[in-house]
């Protein structure tokens, strides 16, 4: 579904109106046999594809697409369990899916085996709020620059500072553990622009609050890489893309 929004900006000539197009994705599953779900946030569209795609390493012979209602996708294999999860534990898949669900007839209800998309972490709402209130009262010094990551899955985090941002991220960067970023929020203390967002893009994080967006261009820049931009503002917290990310 496309979604427009209407932009309006006060200036010496009066006022100036925009429209943005943003499209919105939704969840997709994948359900193989009965027993493995793999989810997707992505448009609705070409789905035989995304099955043929994502499961391109099992012969299109052993592969039946029975039926697809609400964008469940019901597919049938004639592979056991385990060749199935072989082939879904590729990392391309890992670093695309949302989670994959395992149905075991040994437990009572699907278990969620891993969000194994880790820039996909969900996170409470009001968690995120008590995040950010924590962070933005508590800024001392006008004339610094202060950023913060977070574990999503531990909520530990750490803290930098500099007079200015660029260094402050890469200090704090460097303070991370590369391997955890994907599974972390930054809380940044600034005006989030093109460029330092693409500094970020290339650390891969991926879920990023910050005090102001500078304008829509960062937004679509966001979409491209499925990005979590927010910012935070009165004690407010406003995802601008891929509020999936919060529940």
């Amino acid at each position: 579904m496309v979604k427009h929004i209407n932009i309006k900006t006060l200036s010496k000539n009066g006022i100036n109106s925009a429209i943005e197009t943003f499209i919105n994705d939704t969840e997709i599953h994948i359900i193989i046999n009965n027993y493995v779900n793999i989810t997707f946030v992505c448009i609705a569209n070409n789905l035989d594809c995304l099955v043929y795609g994502c499961l391109r390493d099992i012969n299109r012979d052993d592969i039946e697409i029975v039926s697809m209602e609400n964008n469940n996708i019901f597919v049938k294999t004639k592979l056991s369990k385990d060749e199935v999860l072989d082939v879904i534990k590729q990392k391309e898949i890992v670093g695309t899916c949302e989670s994959i669900e395992i149905s075991d007839s040994k437990l009572e209800s699907n278990k969620i085996v891993i969000p194994f998309n880790n820039t996909r972490y969900k996170l409470k709402n009001d968690i995120l709020l008590n995040i950010c209130n924590d962070f933005y009262t508590n800024l001392d010094d006008k004339r610094m620059y202060y950023s913060r990551i977070i574990s999503l899955e531990s909520l530990a985090y750490m803290d930098c500072n500099d007079t200015n941002i660029k260094t402050n991220i890469y200090k704090i960067l460097g303070m991370s553990d590369n391997t955890n970023l994907l599974e972390s929020i930054i809380l940044l203390d600034c005006i989030l622009n093109t460029e330092i967002l693409q500094i970020l893009i290339r650390a891969k994080i991926t879920f990023i609050i910050a005090k102001q967006i500078e304008n829509f261009a960062v937004l679509r820049l966001a979409q491209k890489f499925g990005l979590t931009i927010g910012y935070f503002n009165k004690d407010e917290v406003r995802i601008l893309s891929h509020n999936s990310r919060i529940i």
